[in-house]
């Protein structure tokens, strides 16, 4: 074997090492298709098109979560919250659970801050460590605590994805900005379903 095949064989050798080393790097904490938390808006000012829109987007999400396998995390919130942890049922029970789940009323106050919250002690756990959140919600509602604010900073820093859809334009924007990327029912526009059709696949590959 001459010097020459030598040289080029190690030349090849320290540019498959350099490209696994700048693979290894470029990974992220996400992994493909991981766990989504669905936090949704169950308060009084919902009543009517947004409460239809919040429950199909939120029936659709969590459909494909469990025809994909994967761990799917409701809190529907006003004054309070309740959950459902759809990974602890079977595939035929977590669809009766859903629709069970999302017959609720929807009535009283709303504030975002304990399902932020909770959303944010979920991502504690091993299960939900690589989430990502979704607050569906008319966003009629108080501007989030500055501490909540900086809590989800430090979770977009560890690659958590926070989406917001935002039905409706009366929604407080101090609070939309929290979200890494919103995106906006308008109710007044004939055409919004599709453009939401069109938007989801970003939030369910996630």
């Amino acid at each position: 074997e001459s010097g020459n095949e030598k040289n080029d064989a190690s030349d090849k050798e320290e540019i498959e090492k350099e490209r696994v080393e700048q693979e290894d790097v470029s990974v992220e904490k996400k992994e493909p298709k991981g766990p989504i938390i669905v936090c949704v808006d169950t308060s009084g000012s919902m009543q009517g098109t947004p409460e239809n829109i919040a429950k199909t987007v939120t029936f659709a999400l969590s459909k494909i979560a469990i025809e994909e396998e994967r761990k799917c995390y409701l809190i529907s919130f006003s004054t309070g919250i309740e959950t459902l942890d759809l990974s602890d049922f079977s595939e035929g029970n977590s669809i009766s659970k859903l629709v069970s789940f999302l017959q609720k009323s929807f009535n009283g106050g709303t504030d975002a801050t304990p399902a932020l919250k909770h959303s944010l002690e979920m991502l504690q756990k091993n299960a939900y460590k690589n989430a990502d959140v979704l607050m569906i919600s008319d966003f009629v509602m108080d501007t989030l605590p500055t501490d909540l604010v900086n809590s989800i900073e430090e979770e977009k820093n560890n690659n958590t994805c926070f989406y917001s859809l935002v039905i409706g334009s009366s929604g407080n924007q101090n609070t939309i900005k929290a979200f890494n990327q919103n995106f906006l029912y308008d109710m007044s526009n004939s055409i919004a379903t599709s453009h939401l059709v069109e938007q989801l696949p970003e939030i369910t590959t996630t």
